[in-house]
This record gives C-alpha cells, structure tokens and sequence, in this order.
C-alpha cells in the first residue's frame, strides 16, 4: 500500500490535534515556524514548541520522519505535527505536540486532563472513520504501553476496513515536558512482514520527554 493510501487512513492525518475542522492556512513541511521566536527555556520552564519539536528523532524504530504541519500560528494552543513513513512504507504516522492553552500538562496518565484529551482523541479517531462511506472502525481494547524510566503512554488500538483492506489504527497520548504527546500509527492489519507501532510509541515518547 503506498503512502498516499495509507494516508487516507489516518484519523486525524491533517487534522488539528483533537480538533475536526478545516486546516487551511496551516503551514507544512516548513522546519521553522512562521512568526515563532526561539527562546531557551530556563531550569524548571518547559522548552518552546519549535524546541519541543527538534526532540523528535530523524529515525526510529525504522520510521523515517517527514513533514511538519504547523497548527499554532492558526490556532494558539494547537501547536505542530510531525509525519512519519514506517519501514518499507508499510504505516504511516503522525506525532502531534500541542497544549490547547495549557501552561502545564502532566505526565500522569490517570490525571483527569490526560484521561479527557485521550477519550477525545480516539472519539474523534472513530468519528472520522464514520464519515467515510469506504470506512469502518472500531475500538478493540485499551492499553498502558510502559515507557522505561518514564511514565506510560496510554493507547487503544482500533480495528477495521478501508474497502476491502483491513487496517488498524494505534491512537496514543501521554504527556512530553509539559505538553500533550498523541502518537497515531495506521497500516494494513496484514503485512508479509508486520510492522510493530508500539517500539516507536516508546521511542517517541523517550525522545519528546527528552
């Protein structure tokens, strides 16, 4: 399947994170934010969004990182996402880092802000899906992916078909220094060779925490 299939499953894929409308205007595939001002954060302070952003790895777990699509300047709060291409094109990826407005976001997973953003993210996950006639999705289970050192991610994995094709779809969220870290992997449930998202949640999440 290539990438520009594979793109039309992703959920959110050109989506503001947690958001269903429309991103014209976004900027993408620019490694600068227009209008943003790089300052170093202080001991204790959250780095900013462009240093949030170049945390995230060129490479990892044979996943090649693509374009940046920029949601702040549209919308304050709604921060950036960062594309990936999974080995041999076999899934796609999309990491968003973002704070709707937040001055904080914690890391805990069972914190009631962490436990909105994820139910919203995979209720939008679905929702997508059902607007598509070729699509349908649905939620198999829900798990905490242990992160060594750090705390978990926290992910549902969602099964279904696009046509004829089943696909399956990892919806992830934690927190990364002070910001909101959604993960969102999509490739056809079967492969000759399988792809595995979850070494990828893991090492996404250790370099956005930093």
């Amino acid at each position: 399947m290539r990438r520009t299939a594979l793109l039309l499953l992703l959920p959110l894929s050109g989506l503001l994170p947690g958001c269903g409308e429309d991103t014209e205007g976004a900027v993408t595939g620019a490694e600068t934010p227009p209008a943003v001002t790089r300052v170093a954060a202080r001991p204790g302070q959250r780095p900013g969004l462009e240093s949030a952003l170049e945390r995230l790895p060129e490479g990892v777990a044979g996943f090649t990182r693509r374009d940046i699509t920029w949601h702040e300047r549209q919308r304050a709060g709604m921060g950036a996402a960062v594309d990936y291409d999974g080995p041999a094109r076999s899934a796609v990826s999309t990491v968003s880092v973002y704070d709707r407005g937040r001055a904080a976001v914690p890391d805990d997973v069972n914190d009631p802000a962490l436990q909105a953003e994820f139910s919203e993210a995979v209720r939008e996950a679905l929702a997508l899906a059902g607007t598509r006639t070729s699509q349908q999705l649905a939620e198999r289970d829900r798990t905490d992916v242990a992160v060594p050192g750090q705390a978990p991610m926290r992910c549902a994995r969602l099964l279904g078909t696009y046509g004829r094709q089943e696909v399956q779809t990892l919806v992830c969220l934690g927190g990364a220094a002070g910001r909101f870290l959604k993960v969102l992997v999509t490739s056809p449930s079967r492969q000759v060779r399988p792809v595995d998202p979850l070494p990828f949640v893991v090492g996404i999440a250790q370099a956005a925490r930093g």
